[in-house]
């Protein structure tokens, strides 16, 4: 059923309104299934399916579905390099459309959302004082979900380029841990005869997690104490 998320990009026609319609709704219905039909189909199209895996990623991420298992399939399908450039790549546009739906289309709404996040509120005035240096902080310490809070930093102080560079440098740390998580599983299973001893992946993995934790850590407290002199 989902050739492509909404729009027929390798086929000869824009689906239809219905057919756009159920598009969605299958994707809702069941994610894991429909993200597992996606990484199926990219490995049977070749050097297309790049692109293919890119327009998916972008559209989960702009309709919050959970893309945590496409990032690690990324590793799976390209590598770990690869992997990794074309997820960041996706996860920054996805976050710039949603931050431009946010502080558009959608302002009204994500302004009656914000009420539910008192901590984003307070962070806001330290967002357009340092825009670039938060984003990176807040992306390395992910106190928010990625996807909704894509739009909920159209509605702050914040401009668009510092949160785009933001996002795109604070993403990369994690990005790059989740896509090894699938480079990691295909060398033991299917490249098992070629792979590293299994503690050789386990240690590096281990390395990058704590690396990840001490660096969230620090952003975490830096943010608060942004927090802290802004009260």
């Amino acid at each position: 059923l989902l050739t492509l998320p909404f729009l027929q990009l390798f086929g000869t026609s824009l689906p239809s309104p219905a057919d756009a319609v159920a598009s969605v709704e299958h994707f809702f219905a069941d994610p894991t299934a429909t993200l597992r039909a996606v990484v199926e189909k990219v490995e049977s199209m070749g050097s297309s399916g790049l692109l293919y895996f890119g327009v998916v990623y972008t559209v989960a991420e702009i309709l919050a579905i959970p893309a945590i298992p496409l990032t690690a399939s990324a590793g799976y399908l390209f590598g770990t390099v690869q992997g990794t450039s074309i997820v960041l790549l996706s996860a920054s546009i996805a976050a710039g459309i949603s931050f431009v739906i946010g502080r558009t289309l959608l302002r009204s709404y994500v302004e009656e959302v914000l009420e539910d996040y008192p901590k984003f509120k307070k962070i806001d005035n330290a967002i357009g004082r340092e825009g670039f240096k938060l984003m990176v902080l807040l992306r390395l310490a992910p106190i928010f979900p990625f996807a909704l809070s894509n739009y909920l930093y159209g509605a702050t102080s914040v401009n668009f380029w510092p949160y785009f560079f933001g996002t795109l440098i604070g993403f990369t740390p994690g990005t790059i841990a989740y896509v090894s998580t699938g480079t990691i599983g295909k060398a033991l299973t299917l490249d098992s005869a070629s792979a590293y001893p299994w503690y050789a992946y386990a240690g590096g993995f281990a390395l990058l997690t704590a690396f990840l934790k001490v660096a969230a850590d620090v952003a975490t407290g830096i943010i608060d104490e942004l927090d802290e002199e802004d009260q």
